[in-house]
């Protein structure tokens, strides 16, 4: 196993890309993010010497994550032991990581484990503050129901943990929601920005109108979608109409739980609770 790590920085801003490779090919890359002492997520249990390595050179003293996803909350009971350290979170992520997070087959195949945690919960009424910032927590579900986006006025950055990932998608797993997306997109577009430090994808100039670019797309997605139910067709055959194929290779490897069809799914699924 190789585990490759790089490092970027914008204006005072610390981000690490932690990608883990499996027969010479990237399966997973992570973004972390360094505010002064404070950190943002903690990448995948495969990346633990790298993310111990960038704590300490940073001398880490708090962490805050976007969700509890394995690849965003991988180290976090490791550093707040080895760091002596306190991490802060929506109080659904304090539940699930406390009660023990369950990862999938495939997750640990390329994440690793995550570690039951005590974290403390973060409410939107709070700030986040370090010598040179103030972070305001933003909850946005659609992506899962624990899901913090991190906005900081002065400086017109939004930290988005996995609510943009591109301007187009082309697969949703089970527990998401497009229309709760949706909604989330338009209560940061009501922010004033410009960095998107996505997770997964960070944009450091025209933020906000690629997170509108994803709102577009969504938006145009189910009205498709709706046209097509109203004619009669299955989800099936909804992704055929669109043009869209199936990768049967995620689908195979993921036992059905990353695929095309699944974001047809969601909308026809959003779209029957409105009627």
């Amino acid at each position: 196993m190789a585990v490759r790590k790089f490092n970027y920085e914008f204006e005072d801003v610390n981000y690490y890309r932690f990608s883990v490779y499996r027969l010479g090919s990237n399966v997973q890359t992570v973004y972390a993010f360094v505010l002064d002492d404070l950190l943002i997520d903690t990448a995948q249990r495969f990346n633990r010497e790298n993310i111990l390595k960038v704590a300490k050179e940073h001398e880490i003293s708090k962490i805050i994550l976007t969700h509890h996803h394995e690849d965003h909350s991988g180290n976090v009971a490791f550093l707040m032991k080895e760091l002596n350290v306190d991490t802060y979170a929506h109080p659904e992520t304090v539940r699930i990581l406390k009660k023990g997070f369950s990862v999938s087959v495939l997750g640990k195949l390329m994440n690793g484990d995550v570690e039951k945690a005590h974290l403390k919960p973060l409410l939107e009424t709070d700030l986040i503050e370090t010598k040179n910032y103030s972070l305001q927590p933003i909850f946005t579900p659609g992506h899962c129901n624990d899901h913090y986006c991190y906005y900081e006025k002065n400086k017109g950055y939004l930290f988005s943990g996995d609510l943009y990932v591109a301007d187009k998608i082309k697969y949703f797993a089970p527990y998401e929601s497009i229309f709760t997306q949706i909604d989330s997109l338009k209560k940061l577009l009501q922010l004033d920005f410009d960095v998107l430090f996505c997770s997964h994808n960070p944009k450091t100039e025209n933020g906000k109108k690629r997170l509108q670019n994803k709102l577009n797309f969504f938006e145009d997605f189910v009205g498709t979608v709706s046209k097509y139910k109203e004619e009669g067709y299955s989800s099936s055959e909804i992704l055929n109409k669109m043009g869209n194929k199936e990768n049967t290779f995620y689908k195979v490897i993921t036992f059905g739980n990353f695929t095309a069809e699944n974001l047809v799914k969601s909308a026809l699924k959003d779209l029957k609770k409105i009627k």
